[in-house]
């Protein structure tokens, strides 16, 4: 499948990221305009208390393809990424940040790769994490292989997935472990998932609201109901897909 061929909504969650946001979507509709792709861009911002939405509906206004979603009150990173999901209309989806960590030209390294895979990881050469980040970091893509025997690779990290994967299972995390979670079902029926190695720019500003107590708690609780959910019903064989059934085992972690 050429790159030219596959039809992608690209998401950005943003939450209080004023500072940044207006550079990262206008870049991103110049790089996904030159690159000849089929594509829309979804932007949602979660409740920010400072000028994040009024910058991203401004910047909505002057490119195409680009539509903004308001929430309010703050919902959260689980809730974010799940609206941006189940807002995408295209074949796959691409969830990107807003605080330029990760440059929307990474897209155009991942889209190629649909043709043969899935899920494809744009797994992070760097973190730029600290100690204690780093740690929950390495627990949180450890626990899938422990428990499930399912590698998730960076399953924190920005990833091209087929739109078909998320409207096809129900999850049951409540925190970002959602993203751990859907890899696990997707790799356990058969979808392919491969990642590549990417290079990252370390935050700016703003904070990142990725780790803490609340959330790691919030995580642990949802390793509990993911394990109990699969013993309940354990994954059918993708059969939906004629077009992955002969590798439908595949998997490049």
């Amino acid at each position: 499948m050429a790159a030219d061929r596959v039809s992608v909504s690209v998401c950005f969650p943003a939450y209080n990221e004023e500072a940044t946001i207006r550079a990262v979507l206008e870049d991103a509709s110049t790089v996904l305009l030159g690159a000849g792709v089929d594509y829309e861009i979804i932007v949602c911002d979660d409740g920010s208390s400072d000028r994040t939405g009024a910058i991203a509906d401004e910047v909505a206004a002057r490119v195409p393809r680009m539509r903004v979603i308001h929430q309010s009150p703050n919902r959260g990173i689980h809730d974010t990424f799940e609206r941006l999901y189940h807002e995408a209309t295209k074949e796959f989806v691409f969830l990107n940040s807003t605080d330029g960590q990760w440059d929307t030209r990474v897209l155009l390294d991942l889209l190629p790769l649909s043709a043969g895979w899935d899920i494809i990881i744009a797994s992070r050469r760097d973190r730029h994490y600290g100690a204690l980040r780093g740690a929950v970091s390495w627990a949180f893509n450890a626990v899938p292989s422990w428990l499930f025997g399912v590698r998730t690779g960076d399953a924190g990290a920005v990833k091209l997935v087929r739109r078909e994967i998320i409207e096809r299972f129900t999850l049951v995390s409540r925190s970002p472990f959602s993203e751990a979670e859907r890899l696990i079902r997707a790799s356990r029926a058969g979808y392919r998932i491969t990642e590549r190695p990417t290079d990252t720019r370390p935050r700016a500003t703003g904070r990142a609201r990725g780790v803490n107590r609340r959330l790691v708690l919030e995580a642990c609780g949802d390793v509990v109901r993911v394990w109990r959910s699969l013993r309940a019903s354990p994954a059918a064989p993708k059969s939906t897909n004629d077009r992955t059934a002969e590798s439908s085992n595949a998997h490049h972690l």
